[in-house]
């Protein structure tokens, strides 16, 4: 199951500067909720209170499945499965073991991040609409297990739950307990927004653009996306905690269908963009789910629960179809044409325009080429630092490369070549470990990695590039580039929570900066990645490699739409790195730039490795020659003869 999205692009200007430049929005956004936070009780009807409260309780595990779907990419039926593990942990052990309510509570969202844990580590292993039919049971499962357990009560449920105190005073109306809910609420959308902002999390927007490439920069999807699932699960824990309170019972109704539909649509009529739009989100549900309680007995006599969840439904479809992003797309829109306009007025004339772009340009041609770019040389030149043996893939009757054996010299350039369909793609794949190989090792740096996932070898320092360009169009260039360096960064999830890695980004910044520099892209930093031609998109995708200073480097076509100068600029690039210690393994089909360049060049036909050794000696073998002409190996011989 996969909703429609739009698609926004999301700039990473923010990541410079000081802690007020970085987090003005955050700060400015919390500061206007906590006025408005503090007005309500004193300005709001009791029914418009009780709403406003229970806005506040739900707004919490739709924070958790904003993070999970918008940022993670997966759908989730199953959260009420773990708000009502927590309802019932703190209900219970609040009335049968008479724990202290901060006790229950932590206890309460650790249960329920401890089952998130246990069924996350086989579900996340599902995609799309499995993962959302798997959730899906696993809120079924929790409904009987609640219902038919004497333990929790059977139908009845858990009543008798005291209301809290804070330091001796009671909890005791609606408007003490918004104020009770609010500071908790406010402090998950920080941390919730700043996990947005950090290492993990444009690692998880990346996975959602390309999950090959974020691997193949050290990203491990899985466990990122099993740390998202259980960091929901606590989100939807504390809101159970405090829906216990509230309601003072706990029945099998907090883990039904219903409420899994209600939260994903507080976060799809929010905007699965944004983490505030899971709390905007939250509100208009609630307001929405009083309007449907109060208007569909007046339509439809006698009307129960379930034609309401119908409702929920018909809105659900109706923001699918016509705001996909949600309440986000709304304010993004907006701002975008305030901010255009605003623009316009500023600028005197068309005409300065016209010449401050021209200047630009100008001056980004002048632009001196920036330090080279760092490299991994962890062995000495001409030591094997990558070697390839008795390499296969077959699929079914076909065989893709045929007990293929490389060795690859650390610090040497190694070209790649050979006709369409030789296998040079499934090599790369197989090496990389975008694909598992048939039989055969692959080895790097002593360690076989043929079969493990891309990052593996990618967070030891083997680093590549795509025939098929695979850009992450939710961010810009510098964005891009970035995400280079996720394999150098050590902050996890939790220190992205607590914005602890602002020096860590900045340094990141800075050097995804000077790596755009040496490829003449700095007048593009800022650009959406998506927008850029194929030939600086390509350009761009080298930076990216490259900003995870690799040990090896494997470029799989980079040439392919670059203009001459382009290529002679990058070609000019991969020498200089090469005697900086870098190891290049490059595919081309550019056959003159691959010998000009090359250090040893290896030939693949029809999967098999038909010659491997220096250039020169390369292009003179008779079966390159039959490879690429088409003739035999006696007419090849022939015309070598000719031509000597």
């Amino acid at each position: 199951m996969a909703l429609p999205t739009e698609t926004n692009f999301v700039s990473d200007a923010h990541l410079t500067g000081g802690f007020w430049t970085r987090n003005r929005g955050t700060i400015l956004g919390i500061a206007a909720l906590i006025v408005v936070i503090v007005i309500i009780p004193f300005t709001v009807s009791s029914s418009l209170m009780n709403v406003a409260v229970f806005a506040m309780i739900f707004a919490l595990p739709a924070i958790g499945l904003s993070l999970l779907m918008g940022l993670a990419g997966q759908v989730s039926l199953g959260q009420a499965a773990f708000f009502a593990i927590g309802a019932y942990t703190h209900a219970i052990l609040l009335t049968k073991f008479n724990l202290p309510g901060p006790v229950a509570a932590v206890i309460g969202v650790g249960g329920a991040m401890l089952v998130a844990l246990l069924v996350g580590l086989p579900l996340m292993r599902l995609r799309g609409h499995y993962l959302a039919l798997a959730t899906l049971g696993l809120g079924f499962i929790v409904t009987i297990a609640v219902r038919e357990w004497d333990f929790t009560g059977r139908t009845t449920g858990i009543y008798g739950i005291p209301r809290p105190e804070v330091f001796g005073i009671a909890i005791s109306n609606n408007g003490y307990f918004f104020w009770f809910v609010a500071p908790f609420v406010l402090i998950g959308l920080v941390l919730a927004v700043n996990l947005t902002h950090s290492r993990a999390g444009r690692a998880l927007s990346a996975v959602n653009d390309s999950e090959l490439a974020a691997e193949s920069l050290g990203v491990n999807t899985y466990a990122l996306r099993l740390k998202v699932f259980v960091l929901s699960a606590g989100f939807a824990g504390l809101g159970g905690v405090f829906y216990a309170y509230q309601v003072g019972i706990v029945s099998p109704q907090v883990s039904e269908f219903h409420l899994s539909v209600e939260l994903l649509l507080m976060v799809v009529i929010g905007g699965l963009a944004s983490v505030w739009g899971a709390l905007a989100g939250a509100v208009l549900i609630e307001l929405l789910g009083e309007g449907l309680r109060d208007l569909i007995p007046v339509l439809i006599p006698g009307a129960t629960g379930e034609v309401q969840l119908v409702g929920f439904g018909l809105v659900l479809i109706l923001v699918i179809l016509v705001l996909p992003g949600g309440l986000h797309q709304v304010v993004v829109t907006l701002y975008g044409a305030l901010r255009r306009r605003l623009g316009r007025r500023r600028t005197p004339s068309s005409l300065t325009a016209e010449t401050d772009t021209a200047e630009g340009t100008a001056a980004s041609e002048d632009e001196p080429t920036a330090t080279l770019p760092r490299v991994s040389a962890p062995l000495a030149r001409g030591e094997t630092i990558l070697e390839v043996t008795g390499l296969t893939k077959r699929y079914g009757g076909v065989v893709a490369l045929d007990d293929v054996n490389l060795t690859v010299p650390a610090g040497q350039i190694l070209g790649l070549i050979g006709p369409n369909g030789a296998g040079k793609t499934t090599c790369f794949n197989i090496i990389s470990g975008a694909l598992s190989p048939t039989s055969g090792t692959v080895t790097f740096l002593g360690q076989q990695i043929a079969g493990k996932k891309p990052h593996v070898s990618a967070i030891r320092g083997l680093t590549r590039t795509f025939q098929n360009l695979q850009v992450f169009t939710s961010t810009d260039v510098v964005g891009n580039v970035y995400m280079g360096r996720y394999r150098l960064g050590r902050a996890g999830i939790l220190r992205g929570m607590l914005g602890l890695q602002g020096a860590e980004q900045d340094a990141n910044r800075r050097t995804a900066h000077d790596i755009l520099a040496s490829m003449r892209l700095s007048d593009a930093a800022d650009v959406a990645a998506g927008s850029l031609p194929f030939g600086r998109q390509r350009m761009m995708e080298v930076c990216r490699a490259l900003a995870s200073e690799p040990a090896v480097l494997l470029l799989d076509e980079p040439m392919a739409g670059l203009s001459g100068q382009e290529r002679d600029m990058l070609a000019d690039l991969l020498r200089a790195l090469r005697d900086a210690g870098l190891t290049i393994v490059l595919v081309e089909h550019d056959v003159g730039q691959v010998m000009s360049l090359a250090d040893s060049v290896a030939v693949l036909d029809d999967g098999v490795l038909i010659a491997h050794g220096e250039p020169e000696v390369v292009r003179n073998d008779p079966a390159v020659m039959v490879a690429y002409l088409g003739t035999d190996v006696q007419e090849a011989e022939s015309e070598l003869e000719e031509l000597v």
